[in-house]
């Protein structure tokens, strides 16, 4: 490693978490640094695959006052957005801009840029952003810092790497015979270029899982003018809720007196959602839901795993009050058809394939024909599961470990990530989604927003250090 690359520090991924923690180093640093910032993918570059979208009816699922990307500056994405009103307004999924609409993704994706390219302009003298639209394949630690082995031949030297590596596409569902998977047909991720087209020329199509992305997909097939029959398969038929506003309620579970047990604190929710809106009661818990998640003993975790996450998934994670409305006239119309159970077996033959079906009650297996299955069961979080060459490489060295949950990797309270040998490195960083394990509530903005300003306060008072 020579003098200089001891001044740099690399970022493996620009969606969300990789922009912000890029922008809060332009911000912070005041002697020469230069910030590596690396994705595949220019269409998703300071954007991530969550706000590329450029369908007016992919809305965020928070609305815009609890949106910012900076902690100490609530109003900053409200004040761009109003500051852009014109641009914005798209009826009827957005007819006005304030503190509690619901904003198209694009346009956060739009913000996401804009606060990069703000960050870049006001750096302070030697402080600079290099972009790279390139792949990471490798990674190696040297004494003095990292190689980072790009797919172009490559070789990034730097003092230090940050995996802002977010959500991966959704694992297979496990049936006898995964053939299927191998066929034209199967469309494990739904986000990949050519899939709306691949459906709007079928007459009927199945969608696996019921959460988000689910709705994403239902309600994009419609809006592209689709006249098929829209199948959707899940363990228990739920459906996300729609956000209702309503007044502020207190936290129904005290971290300090009530005993960390799923049970108790269940209770205590159910208890408190019978004096109001059951959403103002998940809402109270927002902010303390990481030190929860952390009293927890291992096996209280498993057990909410186990019996009560898509319960919570499903209050926890809603969506705009529009979208709802569009989904359930949907439903009532018979385009969308629900399904409550698990694919058994595939069958394709002639013009589409045959999923066979078990009932969750237990009732005799049902079968459905359709021309496309689309994987909408959200991200895989087993990194031993991955097919990324990055993540593969990683665990092939022992530089990183998942986590005992499997929900994402081992790492410190800073981000730091641990060696398959237990140690904390202090070269090797993450953020957002890769920290479930260690916090649960990690996947969204406020959340990640504050790991992403700790962290590169973290990382630049390490070079300051050095």
């Amino acid at each position: 490693m020579n003098a200089s690359s001891l001044s740099e520090i690399a970022i493996v991924g620009a969606g969300f978490s990789g922009t912000l923690v890029a922008a809060h180093l332009l911000r912070q640093a005041r002697t020469p640094l230069t910030i590596h910032l690396i994705d595949r993918d220019p269409q998703q570059f300071g954007r991530g695959v969550a706000y590329s979208s450029t369908l007016g009816c992919h809305l965020l699922n928070v609305p815009a006052a609890n949106m910012s990307a900076f902690p100490d500056q609530p109003q900053h994405f409200l004040r761009w957005a109003e500051a852009r009103e014109a641009s914005l307004l798209d009826p009827p999924w957005v007819t006005e801009i304030g503190p509690t609409s619901f904003l198209p993704r694009r346009a956060y994706g739009d913000y996401l840029c804009w606060l990069l390219d703000e960050a870049e302009r006001a750096a302070a003298a030697g402080v600079r952003l290099e972009r790279w639209i390139d792949k990471a394949r490798g990674l190696t630690l040297m004494p003095e810092g990292v190689v980072l082995e790009l797919a172009s031949g490559v070789r990034l030297r730097v003092a230090k790497a940050v995996l802002a590596l977010g959500n991966f596409p959704p694992g297979n569902p496990p049936v006898a015979d995964p053939g299927f998977y191998r066929s034209a047909r199967y469309h494990r991720n739904p986000w990949r270029p050519g899939v709306l087209t691949a459906l709007l020329e079928t007459e009927s199509c199945l969608l696996i899982g019921s959460g988000l992305t689910m709705v994403d997909w239902a309600i994009t097939l419609n809006q592209a003018g689709y006249r098929g029959t829209i199948h959707i398969v899940s363990r228990r038929g739920l459906w996300p809720k729609p956000h209702r506003l309503g007044p502020p309620a207190a936290c129904a579970i005290d971290p300090e007196r009530d005993p960390p047990s799923v049970r108790v604190w269940l209770r205590a929710i159910r208890r408190h959602s019978e004096a109001g809106d059951w959403r103002a009661v998940i809402d109270a818990l927002r902010p303390h839901n990481q030190t929860l998640w952390q009293r927890l003993p291992p096996a209280e975790q498993r057990r909410f795993l186990r019996h009560l996450r898509p319960f919570w998934d499903l209050h926890r994670h809603r969506v705009a009050p529009v979208v709802a409305e569009r989904l359930q006239a949907l439903a009532e119309s018979g385009q969308v058809v629900r399904h409550v159970g698990r694919i058994r077996a595939y069958r394709e033959s002639g013009d589409g394939v045959t999923v066979s079906l078990q009932a969750r009650d237990g009732g005799r297996p049902s079968t459905l024909r359709v021309q496309a299955v689309v994987n909408c069961s959200g991200s895989e979080s087993n990194y031993r599961r991955l097919e990324s060459a990055l993540v593969r490489d990683l665990l092939g060295r022992g530089l990183v470990r998942p986590d005992a949950l499997a929900l994402g990797l081992e790492a410190g309270p800073e981000g730091a990530l641990v060696g398959a040998d237990g140690t904390l490195s202090d070269r090797l960083f993450t953020l957002g989604p890769p920290k479930k394990g260690l916090l649960w509530e990690t996947t969204a903005v406020p959340e990640v927003r504050v790991q992403a300003a700790r962290l590169a306060a973290f990382l630049l008072g390490e070079a300051d250090r050095r």
